[in-house]
């Protein structure tokens, strides 16, 4: 029988609420486009009424041209890139600050301890080279310890394939030549062909794989010198934007008799310039930034009789930036070192049920030119946290409670909690719901800022904590899935830079917001297309001093609205798919007065077969040659196109002659 989508359950979805997330514990792990039929080793924490999962072939069927795009297509997700390729680009989960979104790389975190934030222009992975995203909205320090206050994203990357098999890729990426003015005053003057934008930036890439490893490299340069329209209304080119990046990184599995040891390292160089704001540009300034990480990763689920699996995962990492903002000033450097032991059960008791449990232990540490701990030490962290989370099955209903410690040697140590409720009414149709609290803990650079150049750390902050809760409505068919949800977060003691008196910039705990909002995603299939739509409304409130409800203050950089819409089609010659995403328009001050107009972003995606091994893709960004900021004073890219040539090479499977 043909598969459908009853109407009544979407009236009552609407109603309700949802994310798209499967039952939980359940042995398949769910996109609405996408199911993935395979067990993973540990299942997510949390059972989150606003998670969604983007598989492997969601990845390499979508417009998107690198991860931050393909995340601003999930419901929630608040991208915020300052510029091209290389430029700084943070998220926002449901209104976080990007300060309050943990993002693990193969189940650690990334996180700068620094600035507290995770810079997506940094992380340096390919897109290929990513085979599962899990987006989880919602406060989660309950499992996940300090800055999960507005969600968590977990990137994993390959670990390799049954069949040997190695490519190589060759892109090119233009910009649309035009007319720019250079000089100012009587001195400007008009180019009227910009010839250097049609080559203006290149990569290479290389991967390798077999059944225990996968292996991968990249080189990139690019000038970023694309058109925008100062204040003044001039065409000009960007300038002092210019990126020359390296990375590459390897992974290893091992399996043992009762299961298996993985390995990842990952380095990754930058030299980039930093062009500044339009208001207040660096013509000079320029950044050098590296970073190293290694993990190890034991799994077994062999343990009492393969009612216990256990996972234990040591990894350290160092990264280091040099920024110098003339050729005539002083070079500031930061090199920051993280090393850690994190540890994990998942019990199954006699009960019907799961117990899940684990510890952690993280060694934060900074060595800075500029900012310096008490008596001018480095500034270090030691943190360490235990949780439980048990889940209790009652026929059709789950009830997860969760509990975690935190200890830390810089501040009060606290507890956090979660309570999770799933209700299945039908294989295909679940409603789940969540309470939990979150924290974030100050940056080094919040606490120990020195007091030079306008600005001041604080080092008698606190925490940043928050109160949230969900409810959400699933429903899955074979042909189509979807989701509709209501979530709220109050978020108390936010940490904001401000002028005091004096004019100097200093942190406090000054802020308080509310978060209230709707989240809507469907995904269908309709012939031969693969179709996926996402709404989310977000009608925060500033809180902060003497605000109220009652005064109807948006928060800064917040739209109330957020759409996308992806589209793809696979055919065994051709592929193509098309992403658009939308945001309303967003104040830029509590005053809420200034604001950034609405914007539609368009991109696009061909890929031709050449051959049994050769493939010519052409990626299409900002196809409607939008004129935007994302943030107030940085301009974004046009148009642009990439063409990109690969060519693929494949041995047989082990055994196989």
């Amino acid at each position: 029988m043909r598969s459908t989508c009853p109407v009544k359950f979407l009236l009552l979805g609407l109603l309700l609420g949802s994310a798209s997330v499967p039952r939980a514990f359940s042995q398949t792990v769910e996109l609405p486009a996408v199911i993935i039929e395979e067990t993973l080793p540990f299942d997510l924490l949390a059972p989150s009424a606003g998670t969604t999962i983007i598989d492997e072939h969601a990845i390499q069927t979508s417009a998107a041209p690198d991860l931050p795009s393909l995340l601003s297509s999930v419901p929630g997700v608040i991208l915020s890139p300052t510029g091209s390729e290389g430029a700084q680009a943070s998220v926002s989960l449901r209104g976080s600050t990007s300060n309050q979104v943990l993002v693990l790389v193969d189940g650690v975190r990334v996180t700068d301890p620094a600035t507290g934030l995770t810079d997506f222009s940094r992380l340096g992975i390919p897109l290929d080279q990513i085979v599962q995203i899990e987006v989880q909205r919602g406060g989660l320090s309950a499992q996940y310890g300090a800055d999960a206050v507005g969600g968590v994203i977990h990137i994993h990357t390959r670990r390799g394939s049954k069949n040997l098999s190695a490519r190589i890729s060759l892109e090119n990426t233009s910009f649309l030549p035009s007319s720019i003015t250079i000089g100012n005053g009587l001195s400007a003057i008009t180019v009227p062909f910009v010839g250097s934008a049609l080559i203006d930036g290149q990569s290479l890439s290389l991967a390798a794989e077999n059944q225990w490893l996968s292996a991968w490299a990249k080189i990139s340069r690019a000038a970023n010198g694309y058109p925008y329209y100062d204040t003044n209304g001039e065409r000009r080119r960007r300038e002092n934007a210019g990126l020359l990046a390296a990375s590459g990184g390897l992974q290893t599995r091992f399996p043992l008799s009762a299961g298996e040891i993985l390995s990842s390292a990952k380095v990754s160089y930058r030299s980039v310039g930093i062009p500044g704001s339009l208001d207040m540009p660096t013509p000079e300034a320029h950044q050098e930034d590296w970073n190293a990480n290694l993990t190890m990763q034991f799994r077994t689920d062999a343990l009492l009789a393969g009612a216990l699996a256990l996972e234990l995962s040591p990894y350290a990492q160092a990264g280091g930036i040099r920024y110098q903002q003339s050729q005539t000033s002083a070079v500031d450097s930061h090199i920051s070192y993280r090393a850690g032991l994190d540890s994990r059960i998942s019990w199954l008791p006699p009960w019907n049920g799961e117990v899940k449990a684990g510890a952690s232990f993280r060694y934060d540490r900074l060595e800075s030119s500029v900012v310096k701990g008490a008596g001018g030490s480095a500034p270090e962290r030691f943190s360490g946290g235990i949780f439980a989370e048990p889940a209790f099955e009652f026929g059709t209903w789950t009830a997860v409670p969760a509990l975690r410690f935190d200890i830390t040697n810089d501040f009060p140590s606290g507890v956090s909690a979660s309570f999770g409720l799933i209700h299945d009414f039908s294989k295909q149709t679940a409603i789940r719901a969540t309470i939990s609290s979150a924290y974030r803990a100050p940056s080094f650079d919040d606490l120990y800022w020195p007091a030079s150049g306008g600005a001041e750390g604080n080092p008698s902050l606190k925490p940043e904590s928050a109160i949230s809760g969900d409810i959400s409505l699933t429903h899955k068919e074979d042909a189509c899935a979807w989701s509709v949800g209501t979530f709220a977060r109050y978020a108390r003691d936010v940490i904001l830079w401000q002028p005091d008196d004096a004019g100097i910039w200093k942190p406090s705990n000054f802020g308080n917001a509310l978060y209230p909002g709707i989240e809507a995603e469907s995904s269908w299939k309709a012939g031969s297309w693969n179709l996926g739509a996402n709404y989310t409304f977000l009608y925060s409130y500033v809180l902060s001093g003497n605000l109220s409800l009652a005064d109807d203050r948006r928060v800064p950089y917040i739209p109330v609205h957020a759409a996308s819409l992806s589209a793809s089609r696979t055919t065994k010659a051709f592929k193509s798919a098309f992403l658009f995403t939308y945001q309303s328009l967003r104040f830029t001050t509590t005053g809420n007065r200034a604001f950034l107009p609405a914007t539609l972003i368009a991109n696009a995606k061909l890929t031709w077969e050449l051959g049994p091994r050769s493939d010519f893709e052409l990626s299409f960004q900002n196809l409607f040659d939008e004129r935007y900021e994302a943030v107030k004073g940085y301009p974004m890219p046009g148009f642009s196109l990439s063409a990109t040539v690969t060519l693929r090479f494949e041995g047989a499977r082990p055994g196989q002659n």
